[in-house]
């Protein structure tokens, strides 16, 4: 099949995307991708076999717009513009749509002839409904909390398939779903030849940490991400042991409100801020961590997420606290590779820390559990099944 993939940012990179066009690509199948690009990159490109189609825009437009695809109509015309230039000119069988605001095209007439797949990376009407803009009066005014849980039922229900991340996602979906037999999952885990290829921290790199008790966070930093609890939780724990350091790996838009909370708690000095950093590096932030930390806060679209990063710290052989978000608890409780807190509790956190650096042997024996299920069960050519599957 000729399939056509509708991206709503920049690629390369994304690794779930890239890892789901390969797979299929290797399965016989020909893709073509559909996206931005921010800064200038070609229109056309031939990326590891994809065709690659690009279209320019304005980078905070393009994130702006998202939220605005059901009041304002420019977003819809702007992409069906593109995406009948696509059509026309090559023969698709499927459109193939990353995240539910590209989903609109599955209501577009054109539509009507081709496969349609829904690959839901996130919960997006619980995420949008967490964000502060919500929240504001502006918010309230002009944007319905409720439009965005019709559209996912209207959009979905027009799809032949809808991809998922995890079990507990797919329990959600199918009180939305008339068809529930149509839901898949396919897990956010890592590719492990792609993961292998990735740099090794470099001599210069590991003295930087040298004789350090490393507790690592890497993500995005917005108010979801539970890293006040993480701060507070440090500050608990870092007089005790002042070999330690937390390393925070990433961008957002709290980057500035955590930097302020470090001082204000008077731990910046053992706080390291390394800002975003590409893919190839992530590597080399992992082998040097002691603990790896997903402390997000708990909410209908956490409680549904598959975060590629847990695969990672378990395949580089990292113990993992996690907060108790629903299918994190699950994989790290299945495959006993960590400990889990309340979520909103940085005592609870503070006593994991404590735990794992008064017995090392346990950290050894999780990361050694995480590490064993990510090779036998939670990598990506196990859980890419479902998705070839589907093709086939």
């Amino acid at each position: 099949m000729t399939i056509l993939m509708l991206l709503d940012r920049e690629f390369p990179p994304d690794i779930r995307v890239e890892n789901e066009a390969l797979s299929l690509l290797k399965e016989g199948h020909s893709i073509h991708i559909l996206c931005y690009t921010f800064k200038g990159k070609t229109s056309t490109e031939i990326y590891k076999g994809i065709e690659v189609h690009r279209f320019a825009i304005n980078e905070q437009v393009a994130k702006k717009s998202l939220g605005l695809i059901n009041i304002l109509p420019a977003f819809k015309i702007i992409w069906s513009k593109q995406i009948k230039l696509i059509l026309n000119s090559f023969p698709i069988d499927a459109i193939h749509a990353h995240d539910l605001p590209l989903c609109y095209v599955f209501s577009e007439s054109f539509s009507k002839r081709y496969y349609k797949v829904a690959d839901m990376h996130e919960n997006y009407p619980s995420m949008v409904e967490g964000q502060r803009y919500m929240n504001t009066l502006l918010g309230k005014l002009i944007f319905s909390r409720n439009t965005w849980y019709r559209k996912e039922r209207e959009w979905l229900n027009q799809a032949q398939t809808v991809i998922c991340v995890a079990s507990e996602m797919q329990s959600r979906l199918e009180k939305v779903i008339e068809n529930t037999g149509k839901i898949v999952v396919v897990p956010n885990t890592i590719n492990l030849r792609s993961f292998e290829e990735l740099e090794s921290p470099g001599p210069e790199f590991k003295e930087r940490f040298k004789g350090k008790r490393v507790i690592s966070y890497i993500g995005g930093f917005d108010s979801s991400r539970g890293l006040n609890i993480l701060l507070e939780g440090f500050s608990k724990i870092v007089q005790e042991y002042k070999d330690s350091l937390l390393l925070l790996v990433g961008d957002g838009s709290i980057s500035d409100e955590i930097k302020d909370y470090s001082r204000e708690l008077g731990i910046q000095e053992s706080v390291l801020f390394e800002g975003w950093q590409p893919s190839l590096r992530m590597r080399s932030y992992i082998e040097i961590s002691d603990i790896c930390v997903i402390p997000h806060l708990r909410s209908v679209q956490t409680d549904n997420s598959s975060p590629n990063k847990l695969f990672q710290y378990m395949y580089f052989g990292k113990p993992v606290i996690t907060s108790n978000c629903t299918s994190l608890e699950r994989i790290v409780t299945e495959s006993q590779c960590g400990l889990v807190y309340n979520d909103k509790s940085a005592t609870d956190l503070a006593i994991m820390i404590k735990q794992l650096f008064d017995n090392p042997i346990i950290g050894i024996t999780y990361g050694s559990n995480g590490r064993d299920s990510v090779i036998s069960r939670y990598n990506w050519e196990m859980t890419v099944k479902g998705l070839i599957e589907v093709y086939t």
